[in-house]
């Protein structure tokens, strides 16, 4: 019984796909997932699918983290705050289609079936940097943005 619940167990983390996250890897936002298809193709594609939607939830939880606190102990308010707040998810957004594959595996299963296990990576310094420099240019939060603040909201911001 012990053992067919352990192969019930992994065999639900295997559909999943998730191999690896990890936001605490020093320079990189990284994740690993895999997915099986017929060809090696579609699966590349999904794995690829899979990678980047939770490279994305990891980006921007940190993001949404890093910028509300910040807004809290900055005490930014109303349209001061709905605007920082757009303009880090905006700009984390269009840093996420910038992830680099970082390492890719093909393996060919059973009856004509591959599993295919993407790495992708994204540079934390380069997104903050990017965050820093957009919220700088912007007219309207220019002013009252502390960079050196946000950078050490960032840092300490797991």
């Amino acid at each position: 019984m012990q053992n067919r619940l352990i192969v019930l167990v992994i065999a639900a983390i295997m559909s999943f796909g998730s191999v690896f996250a990890s936001n605490d890897s020093g320079k990189y936002f990284e994740c690993t997932q895999s997915a099986t298809a017929p060809n090696a193709a579609m699966a590349k594609q999904k794995a690829l699918l899979h990678a980047r939607n939770l490279l994305a939830t990891m980006v921007n939880g940190k993001v949404k983290n890093v910028s509300q606190s910040y807004i809290s102990n900055n005490s930014l308010t109303g349209d001061t705050a709905d605007e920082f707040m757009t303009e880090t998810k905006t700009t984390a957004s269009i840093l996420l289609k910038g992830a680099e594959v970082a390492d890719e595996s093909v393996v060919m299963e059973k009856k004509n079936r591959y599993t295919v296990y993407v790495t992708l990576k994204l540079n934390k310094k380069k997104i903050l940097d990017s965050l820093c420099k957009n919220i700088s240019e912007n007219k309207s939060l220019s002013n009252g943005f502390d960079k050196g603040r946000f950078t050490e909201e960032w840092n300490k911001n797991k």
